[in-house]
């Protein structure tokens, strides 16, 4: 199969899965809720270099970048679900076309065959159809680790390619620019790999213009906020790199045994269909005789290295989610590829091969569209509206409980967290949620939803305020207030 013929096959592939049913399923929160929200906040204020939650209370858990790309195109193409997730649907397919680059410059016999595989693995298929920074972060780690790949460090073929060296830290510094210090655990990877296999190469591994773009595209945003607000400094050192490696601060699977809870179905379940296909195919090996096509040796090394590096990272990381390891899909969708292309031979059967796993996914996507959800934001948006009338209303107020941001995209109301008490539900984050009777002193007409579990709380905190509230009536597991900010106390 020609080149073209191979880039034709995997972009019908990944681009089939990438965007069928990929406006479908409405927003759910917290996630999506979340990180739309932030894109329309973009758009409402026009501040494109203060991430907020809302006008009053910045946001800074997640650089920019996946910000930007939704607020973008929201801005172009509309309000819609869609919209929203296109960004992700354009990373999963970018994302395809690297891998199949850096399968051809490892020397793997059907390149075409492990970029279609990885587009049709159960992990980065349901990931690109979530709005969150994992899918982006994929494509910018593949972009920098198809660079190394390319720049001929890994067979050492001569002199390393400088213009591939500056495309790896391209692809590092974008990846900084969306999740932060672990957009760079490739690169420990590859300095692990080029100090052990090209001792005498390591120094032109970091090439200056590389390192000047770096600087400009990787550090730009966080050295412009740090100059005007010296404090986020140790918020961004201290709270959110050494508090998530290191402490449990952040709830997420902090236990000793939380990254085996969390990986190993994450891998087993993300790696179908094809890791099913395995045991099928050794036994299939070992009844006709069909020997393994091997990588060299330097490439075996590198993909285990570009694997177990971060993964060691993420298993003694003290915080942990499934998506955290999406990017490992790469190199290890390449290696299930390796493995498998010999047993299905021909070319024409890796095609049919790549075509039903195509379908299967989006069949898979088809169902996960309609399922329901008591995260959907749509649908609490729709019962909201049903409930209550709400001409007057400027804000919705979650007070004491998760606040559900996915509102803001479906009715176009800011959304707001508040607290009864300091530290009720903050999570020492950068910019804790307001009490309540600040919140309550401000002229806007306010809908407050109060847990029923937190009523007696609320009742408490609120005779102190200013302001009345007037009861509207319950609505799931919320008790819904309206404040009367002209009215006396």
């Amino acid at each position: 199969m020609t080149d073209r013929r191979q880039t034709i096959l995997v972009l019908v592939v990944a681009a089939l899965v990438a965007f069928s049913f990929q406006g479908t399923r409405h927003l759910w929160d917290p996630d999506e809720g979340r990180y739309s929200d932030v894109a329309h906040q973009m758009l409402d204020l026009g501040d494109w270099i203060v991430p907020r939650l809302d006008p009053e209370r910045p946001h800074f858990t997640k650089p920019p970048m996946t910000y930007w790309t939704v607020a973008a195109s929201l801005r172009a193409l509309g309000s819609d679900e869609w919209a929203a997730r296109l960004p992700n649907a354009l990373a999963f397919v970018l994302t395809a076309l690297l891998v199949m680059q850096i399968a051809r410059h490892l020397g793997m016999s059907n390149p075409a065959f492990a970029a279609g595989l990885w587009a049709t693995l159960v992990g980065p298929v349901a990931a690109a159809n979530a709005l969150t920074t994992d899918t982006l972060l994929t494509l910018f780690e593949t972009l920098a680790v198809a660079g190394f790949v390319a720049s001929g460090l890994v067979e050492d073929d001569g002199r390393p390619r400088a213009g591939a060296l500056r495309v790896m830290w391209a692809g590092f510094a974008l990846a900084f620019l969306t999740k932060g210090p672990p957009g760079l655990l490739p690169l420990a990877a590859i300095v692990t790999f080029t100090a052990w296999r090209r001792r005498r190469h390591l120094g032109r591994l970091f090439e200056p213009l590389g390192l000047g773009l770096f600087a400009i595209i990787g550090l730009g945003w966080y050295v412009a906020l740090i100059w005007r607000s010296p404090d986020l400094l140790h918020y961004f050192l201290v709270h959110e790199t050494v508090g998530r490696v290191a402490t449990g601060e952040h709830h997420r699977n902090a236990g000793w045994l939380g990254w085996l809870y969390v990986y190993a179905p994450t891998f087993l379940v993300g790696s179908l269909p094809w890791l099913a296909i395995v045991p099928v195919r050794g036994a299939r090996r070992d009844a006709t005789g069909v020997a393994v096509a091997g990588l060299t040796p330097d490439a075996r090394w590198f993909l285990g290295l570009w694997f177990l590096v971060p993964l060691a990272v993420f298993v003694l990381a003290r915080s942990r989610l499934p998506l955290y390891v999406l990017p490992l899909f790469v190199p290890l969708g390449l290696a299930l590829a390796q493995r498998l292309t010999p047993w299905l031979g021909h070319v024409r059967r890796c095609v049919m091969a790549l075509l039903a796993a195509a379908i299967l996914a989006v069949a898979l996507k088809g169902v996960a569209a309609y399922l329901p959800s008591e995260d959907d934001a749509h649908d609490l948006a729709v019962e909201l509206r049903q409930r209550i009338d709400l001409a007057g209303i400027d804000e919705l107020v979650f007070v004491d409980t998760a606040a559900r941001y996915g509102l803001k995209h479906y009715i176009g109301l800011d959304v707001e967290q508040i607290e009864t008490k300091p530290g009720t539900i903050g999570t020492g984050g950068y910019s804790p949620p307001e009490p309540l009777c600040a919140e309550l002193a401000t002229p806007d007409g306010l809908l407050l939803f109060v847990p029923e579990r937190r009523l007696a709380a609320f009742d408490e905190a609120v005779t102190g305020c200013p302001h009345r509230i007037e009861r509207l009536g319950s609505l799931r597991k919320w008790v819904l207030f309206r404040s009367l900010p002209d009215a006396a106390p």
